[in-house]
C-alpha cells in the first residue's frame, strides 16, 4: 500500500479551509439586509428571497455535483465553482438591485456556484483522513461557517462606508470568492486507491452481543428506499431550516424587539451587530469542529440526539432571551454552535448509515434536505416577521426539532434485503 506522511495530508484541510471561507459567502447575508430596507425598501421577505434561492440552488446543485466528481474529479468542479460564484456576485453588482436581479444573480448562480465545491472537502478529506473523519469534516466545515465572519467585518467596516456599498460589495466579493475557490484547486484532489494511514488499523464496530457491525455500501437508488435516509433527511430539513431562518433575520428582528422595549438605539446597534455579525458566525465555526471531535468519540448518533435536544430548548428561549442585550449573545451563540454541527454530523450520518463508497453521490441527496429547509424556513420567517408574529416561527420550529429528535432515535443501521 501506498503510505503518505500524515503532515503532508493537512494541506488538504488547509486548502478545504479556504475553499470553504468563499463558499461562506451566503451566510454573511444578514449584513445586506438593513441596506436592502432602507435604501432600496425592500420589505422583509424580499429581502430573503434571494438568500432562500441561493440556498435552494445551492442544495440542488450538491446533489448532481456528488455525481460528477465521480465522474470528472474535483478539479473541474471547482473551476466551475469559480466560474459561477465569483460571476453571480459580479453580475449582482453589475445589474440593478432589485428583487428580481439579485435573485437571479446572486441567489442563483452565486449558490450553484457554492453547490459545485461544497461537498469536495467531505469526500476528500474522508478519504485522506479515515482516522480523524468527524474532526477533519468539521474543521472544512469551520470555513463555511465562519468566512461570513471576514465578509460581514469587510462589509460592515470598510465596504458600507463606499458610495453604492452593496453594488461594489457584490462586485469585489465576486473577485475574492472566485479567487479563493482556485486556491484549492492546486491542492484538492482524492489520494491513490491503495493509500493507508501509516500506523493506523480501522477499529472493529460490534454490537452489544460481541458480533462485528458491518456498514454496507449502498448507491443512491437504494439509499432513497430506506426509511432510514428519510429520518436523517427530515432532521437536516428541520435543524438546518430552523439555523437558516435565524441567521437571516439575525439582525433585524433583535433590533425590532430592543427598540420596542426602549432600549437605546446605540446599545441596540452593537448588541444586534455583535450577535449577528460576530457571535454567530464565530460559534457556527466552532459547533462544526466540536460536535465533528465529539462524534469520533461517542458516534454520531448520540451526538446528534444531544445536540438537537439543546437545540429545541433554545428555539424555545430565544423568544425571552432576545428581550436583553446579553441573554440575546448567549442564546445566539448556542444556536448558532449547534446548527454549526449539523454540518459535521450529517456526512458522518451518512458515511456510517449507508457506507463510504458512493458518499459524494449519498450525501448530496441528504444535503438536499438542506436547500428544502432554507427555501421555506427563512421566507416564513420573514413572513411571520413582516406580521409582527416572530415568536411562532421559533415556536413551530421548535416543535418540529422535537419530532425530529424522536426519528433519530429510532434510527437505526439499514441492511438490504437479498
Amino acid at each position: 500500500m501506498t503510505e503518505i506522511k500524515t503532515r503532508n495530508r493537512w494541506w488538504i484541510v488547509i486548502a478545504a479551509v479556504v475553499l470553504e471561507l468563499a463558499l461562506g459567502a451566503i451566510y454573511a447575508w444578514s449584513a445586506y439586509v438593513p441596506s436592502f430596507t432602507t435604501v432600496y425598501f425592500w420589505t422583509t421577505t424580499q429581502t430573503q428571497i434571494p438568500y432562500s434561492v441561493g440556498l435552494a440552488s445551492f442544495a440542488i446543485v450538491v446533489v448532481f455535483a456528488g455525481r460528477l466528481k465521480e465522474r470528472l474529479g474535483a478539479r473541474l468542479l471547482i473551476i466551475l465553482s469559480a466560474a459561477a460564484l465569483g460571476g453571480g456576485y459580479l453580475l449582482g453588482g453589475i445589474l440593478p438591485i432589485t428583487p428580481l436581479w439579485t435573485t437571479l444573480t446572486v441567489g442563483l448562480i452565486g449558490g450553484a456556484g457554492i453547490g459545485f465545491a461544497y461537498a469536495i472537502p467531505i469526500s476528500t478529506g474522508t478519504k485522506w483522513f479515515p482516522d480523524k473523519k468527524g474532526l477533519v469534516v468539521g474543521l472544512g466545515m469551520a470555513g463555511f461557517g465562519a468566512g461570513s465572519l471576514i465578509w460581514m467585518y469587510l462589509f460592515n467596516g470598510v465596504l458600507s462606508k463606499l458610495s453604492k456599498p452593496l453594488m461594489w460589495t457584490f462586485i469585489i466579493y465576486g473577485v475574492l470568492y472566485a479567487g479563493f475557490v482556485m486556491f484549492s484547486y492546486f491542492f484538492l484532489e482524492d489520494p491513490p486507491k491503495d493509500y493507508s494511514v501509516p500506523g493506523w488499523t480501522p477499529p472493529k464496530v460490534v454490537s452489544k452481543t460481541g458480533e462485528k457491525i458491518v456498514v454496507e455500501d449502498f448507491t443512491s437508488k437504494e439509499m432513497l428506499r430506506t426509511p432510514q435516509f428519510w429520518y436523517i433527511f427530515v432532521t437536516f430539513l428541520v435543524g438546518a431550516g430552523a439555523g437558516l431562518m435565524t441567521i437571516g433575520i439575525a439582525k433585524k428582528w433583535p433590533t425590532d424587539v430592543l427598540t420596542d422595549l426602549g432600549f437605546p438605539t446605540a446599545i441596540v446597534s452593537i448588541a444586534t451587530t455583535i450577535a449577528a455579525s460576530v457571535i454567530y458566525p464565530i460559534f457556527n465555526g466552532l459547533g462544526r469542529i466540536s460536535w465533528g471531535w465529539f462524534s469520533d468519540k461517542i458516534g454520531w448518533k448520540w451526538a446528534m440526539l444531544i445536540m438537537n435536544a439543546v437545540q429545541t430548548v433554545f428555539l424555545f428561549l430565544i423568544i425571552v432571551m432576545v428581550r436583553h442585550p446579553v441573554a440575546l449573545a448567549i442564546g445566539m451563540a448556542v444556536l448558532a454552535f449547534n446548527y454549526g454541527g449539523n454540518f459535521s454530523l450529517f456526512p458522518q450520518a451518512t458515511d456510517q448509515t449507508f457506507g463510504s463508497k458512493n458518499l459524494s453521490s449519498n450525501y448530496g441527496w441528504v444535503f438536499f434536505s438542506y436547500g428544502v429547509g432554507g427555501l421555506l424556513f427563512p421566507i416564513i420567517g420573514g413572513a411571520f416577521n413582516d406580521a409582527g408574529l416572530q415568536i411562532w416561527a421559533f415556536i413551530l420550529a421548535g416543535i418540529l426539532l422535537a419530532g425530529c429528535v424522536a426519528l433519530i432515535y429510532i434510527t437505526k443501521k439499514p441492511t438490504k434485503r437479498a
